[in-house]
């Protein structure tokens, strides 16, 4: 039986959902524009070989200070991921109120509705979008008071879990 796991990968400065179904010897990654198929083998400790569309990669991979260091057949990459469950915590407690908080889809879903705009001032707890999952309608609240920074989605989008739907700052 495979496991699911769902993180935010910084991308090109940017925030990207994901989210990983493996199995042995396999997994589905899928990414906010797609979705891979890829076979792995473990070769070694932190050295992978991975099979995606027909190409062979090489992989290492480094973990220092919640960071990665990957290395994709010797072109190397830093990886920064994040448990967005645990950011949805840390912003309940008031632990990271002063920094940007991303409002993140609880499961997959459709986004019915944006209940606020970019620029918009918001107050903690208040309604800031709606998602429908297997056919309920789930509205979600600001995790702390501030002003919309930015709206990553539009309303009838689908959307992952996980997936930044605005950020708060």
């Amino acid at each position: 039986m495979g496991s699911k796991r769902y993180f935010e990968a910084l991308i090109d400065r940017q925030w990207a959902a994901i989210s990983l179904e493996s199995s042995p010897g396999s997994c589905v990654a899928r990414l906010p524009h797609c979705e891979l198929k890829v076979d792995t083998v473990s070769l070694a400790e932190d050295s992978y070989s991975l099979l995606i569309d027909g190409h062979s990669f090489d992989v290492t991979v480094h973990r220092s200070d919640g960071r990665y260091q990957v290395s994709v057949n010797g072109t190397s990459f830093e990886v920064t991921l994040r448990d967005p469950k645990q950011l949805w915590r840390e912003a309940a407690q008031g632990e990271d109120s002063a920094g940007p908080v991303s409002v993140t889809a609880p499961m997959p879903g459709k986004l019915v509705t944006l209940l606020v705009a970019e620029g918009d001032p918001v107050k903690e707890g208040q309604g800031v979008a709606v998602v429908e999952a297997m056919k309920m309608q789930n509205e979600l609240k600001a995790p702390k008071s501030g002003t919309v920074e930015k709206v990553c989605v539009v309303e009838g989008q689908p959307v992952n879990a996980g997936e930044a739907l605005l950020i708060i700052k």
